[in-house]
This record gives C-alpha cells, structure tokens and sequence, in this order.
C-alpha cells in the first residue's frame, strides 16, 4: 500500500467510529424523550389540566351585582341583594398540550409541560322577579354576551431513572414546580403566602422552584393553616373573585375529600398588587399528597357585557398533610 493512501483511510475510519458515536447519542436521547412522553402520557391525573370541561349554568353571582351608579364610565360591585339572576356557561373547551423533554445525561431529564386552552366563556344577565320577601324567580332575559377563552399554563417536572424491585430503570418524576397560567394581560398571581402553624413559605417564583418528597409543600392537620393570595390588576379595589380547592388526590378517589372556597379581601398594598386570604383545614388523612389550585377571574369578566376579555389567572400545586409542622 503507498503512504499516501494512509491518511484518507485512517480519516474514513475515523469518520466512521464517530458517526456511530453521534448516532448512539442521538438515539439515547431520543429513547430517553420517548419513554417520559409514556411516563406523563399514561397518568393524566397528575400532568393534566382539571376544572376546565364544558359548564352549564353556573351561578358565579354571590350576591354581588354592578353598582346601578355608572355615570361617571366606571364599573364597580357591592355586596347588596341583586336585581338580577347571572348565569354562566362555558362550552367548546379543548386542552393542547406539548411537553418538552430536556435531556441533562443518562439517569436525569426535566419535561416542560404547557396547556393551551381555548373555549367560549357565555354570561348571561336575567330578571330577578320577587314573589314574597324571600323567594324570587327567574325572569325574562335581559342581555348576552360570549367571550373567547385562550389560556396558558406550564409546568416542569424533574425525572430520574430509578430501579425497581425486580432490578428494572424507570423513569420516575421526583419534583416538580407548581402549575401556573392566566388568560389575558390584565390580571395575574403574584404570590402565595403559605402560612403553616409558625413557619410562612412565599411563593413567587412558580414556574422554576421544584417541590419533592424531600421539599414538599406542608399543611398541619392540628395547627392554624392560611394561605394569602398576591393580585396584580388594571381594576382598583376589590375587582376579583378568587377561590380555591384543597384535598383531592387520584388515587383515594373520593369527591367528598375535595373542598371549596372563597378567599376574603384583606388590603391593597402600596405596589397596587391585592392581598386575599383564607384560613385553611386540612383533610385529615396524614402524610397523604394532594392537588390543590388557587383561581382568580376578573369580576368584569363576570358582569360586565362590555368587557371582551375572559381575564383569569390560576396557580395548581400538590400538598402534603403532617401532624405539626416544624418552622
């Protein structure tokens, strides 16, 4: 063989031992992508978007009504006996969703997770009729006005591969940030005050900031628990209505575990933002993990046939109940 025939062999086979070094990664990480797809794919209850189906009818009033004194353009509510009977529906809701697999190495990747949501938010105003000093019905109607629906919420999640008892690797989520999104430019969660027993955790940073087994978010079953909600908005004064739910956990499985309720306005601070709060019970079965999300729409969203916009913001998280918690 002449020498200079060599150095283009030795360059070919160079080529060729790193081509399948190339090609080897590659279809790691594309094995590594496919089998997290599965992993969120074949648990819906933990990565998917609940609270958003079709709803019919839905009384959102509370008694507040808009203030019957507009004349100088602005839009208000008090707390009165209304005039009116409002109804709410919500029809043609659809959830997209795209994960994102970011690859770290062999036994660690994170998923993003992002929900696109879109449907039509229907309000409709009726005649409240008084037969007698305590009972009405439902009279003529009186205005309609529908208003699209286009939200954003994210996610991340944190897996690593992990060996079974049978000696097999998973893939495992270990932690994951909170669940947060809003729909409009108007309103939006600044923080959650997550107050438990003498310890007080400010969450602010939603969407980079993992919670775990080892880091979880806690609530005491015997202490005083309370959660303050951080409002940004356009709209002075006490303009949403911001609601929460605690105690559900997919794999107990009982709807009677599951708890609604409102958040009361307490200030405004001097940055404009909102505080709402809430003492919370816990359900009492320990050390359990459940789902949780704090909600807030923009009252004009509610009441005002003006307004265009569906205005909301949401933030979902997972909890975990103990018997006291140590500051």
């Amino acid at each position: 063989m002449k020498k200079y025939s060599i150095i283009p062999i030795s360059f070919l086979i160079l080529g060729i031992i790193f081509s399948c070094g190339v090609s080897e990664s590659n279809n790691g990480i594309i094995d590594i992508e496919s089998a997290i797809l599965k992993v969120i794919a074949a648990d819906d209850s933990t990565y998917g978007i609940e609270g958003l189906a079709d709803i019919e009818d839905e009384d959102y009033s509370l008694g507040k009504a808009p203030d019957s004194d507009q004349s100088d353009g602005s839009f208000s509510i008090t707390m009165r006996d209304s005039n009116y009977v409002w109804r709410f529906a919500r029809r043609g809701m659809a959830v997209e969703r795209v994960v994102t697999v970011e690859v770290e190495d062999d036994s660690s990747a994170q998923a993003l997770i992002s929900h696109h949501i879109t449907g039509t938010f229907y309000v409709k105003q009726f005649a409240r009729v008084w037969t007698s000093l305590d009972t009405w019905e439902r009279g003529d109607s009186i205005r309609f006005s529908e208003k699209p629906i286009d939200m954003g919420a994210t996610r991340r999640v944190a897996f690593r591969k992990r060996l079974d008892d049978a000696g097999e690797t998973h893939w495992k989520p270990v932690a994951m940030t909170l669940l947060s999104g809003h729909s409009g430019e108007s309103l939006d969660i600044e923080a959650l005050e997550w107050v438990a027993e003498d310890s007080t955790l400010v969450l602010t940073d939603f969407g980079n900031v993992f919670y775990s087994r080892r880091n979880p978010l806690l609530l005491s079953q015997m202490g005083v628990n309370h959660m303050n909600v951080v409002v940004s908005n356009d709209a002075d004064g006490e303009m949403e209505k911001v609601i929460g739910r605690l105690g559900y956990n997919p794999r107990v499985g009982n709807p009677d575990s599951r708890s609604r309720f409102h958040f009361f306005f307490v200030e405004t601070l001097d940055t404009g933002d909102k505080v709402y709060s809430r003492r919370i019970i816990p359900n009492r079965l320990h050390r359990r993990h459940f789902k949780g999300f704090v909600e807030v729409i923009d009252y004009r969203t509610l009441f005002d046939h003006n307004y265009e916009n569906y205005s909301s913001a949401t933030v979902g998280f997972i909890y975990t109940t103990r018997e006291h918690i140590r500051p």
